[in-house]
């Protein structure tokens, strides 16, 4: 199966988006698959040259109830829609025209010379290393449609945003009530839930009813589900085995702290390894709750510098503390 990129470029005031490499959208019409939920929307653009150069290009331009690729997109997966114009780094999590894509990456699926059939599978955000997997998001948006009564009893609210977003990608039309009602969802998670990066609202609740953990003293109301979803993440046994089994196969099978360098088993013996804890790298504030944690994800730290880690909101990152140490 061939990919493609759709990226943002300057081009005066506002920003363009080309497509790569260069033959793979020229003089197609663009149709996106989004699965789950298994629809196929028109997304209304096709590549062109413009002054040498490849670019998408919207079928209806000044049309503004039909959305560009990307943002069409953003707004099926219930993420936030991003700006045409690069004025400054992003924050964390990331709010409506507040941020820039960097790159949004596609399968092509279906190409006839005439319309390419496109599947989206990640974007990344420019001036970070922040990257969304379309796959984790488009789950989580099916998976609020398959337990709605769940998200209804705890709010009434959050349930019919959660429908009127389902049933705007039920029709299969690019139009922008899609976004319309993205934002509402995304609005009202954020009321009820804090700061989220605009996960499954099903996976929020779940995670809101799990035990309350020590870190969410530093967190405080604001991204406190987040913070939760974090340190339980770093205690699955089940990962955290793998992850220590991954790591100790590129070491000569002892574990040394990624912060401090020390190598526990050859300060304790056996007794050692337990010392050695797992950390999730993503920061809180980028953790997005429906993705799923590999033991890539995680670092391998010994409890004084995983206490260190967590000892303010944002956490520290690895290389924070291992600078701190350095420098005393």
């Amino acid at each position: 199966m061939t990919t493609c990129g759709v990226r943002w470029r300057p081009s005066g005031g506002r920003g363009e988006f080309e497509f790569v490499p260069a033959d793979s959208l020229m003089d197609r019409d663009v149709y996106v698959d989004f699965d789950p939920p298994g629809i196929r929307i028109n997304a209304e653009v096709c590549g062109r040259l413009a002054q040498g150069k490849p670019r998408l290009r919207k079928r209806e331009p000044h049309n503004r109830r039909k959305l560009h690729l990307p943002q069409l997109v953003m707004a099926v997966a219930a993420l936030p829609d991003p700006a045409r114009s690069d004025r400054q780094a992003p924050s964390f999590p990331l709010e409506n025209k507040a941020f820039v894509i960097d790159q949004m990456d596609f399968d092509v699926i279906e190409d006839d010379g005439i319309k390419a059939v496109l599947a989206p599978r990640r974007v990344s955000v420019r001036h970070s290393t922040f990257q969304v997997r379309f796959h984790d998001r488009l789950k989580a948006v099916a998976d609020d449609a398959a337990n709605i009564e769940a998200v209804r009893e705890h709010s009434p609210d959050l349930a019919d945003a959660v429908e009127a977003h389902a049933a705007e990608i039920a029709k299969g039309v690019n139009f922008s009530e899609l976004r319309k009602t993205a934002d509402r969802l995304i609005r009202l998670k954020f009321e009820i839930f804090g700061q989220t990066n605009a996960g499954s609202a099903h996976r929020l609740i779940t995670a809101e009813a799990l035990p309350e953990v020590d870190a969410e003293e530093i967190s405080g109301r604001e991204g406190r589900i987040l913070t939760r979803l974090h340190v339980y993440r770093e205690r699955d046994r089940t990962l955290v085995k793998r992850a220590k089994d991954h790591h100790r196969a590129m070491t000569d099978g002892k574990l040394a702290c990624e912060v401090c360098g020390k190598v526990s088993v050859n300060l304790y013996g056996d007794a050692g390894d337990r010392i050695i804890e797992a950390h999730h790298k993503v920061p809180i504030e980028e953790l997005q709750p429906d993705s799923e944690t590999t033991t890539a994800d995680l670092a391998m730290v010994c409890a004084n510098c995983h206490r260190v880690i967590h000892s303010r909101k944002p956490c520290l990152t690895v290389r924070e503390v291992r600078d701190i140490i350095e420098t005393v």
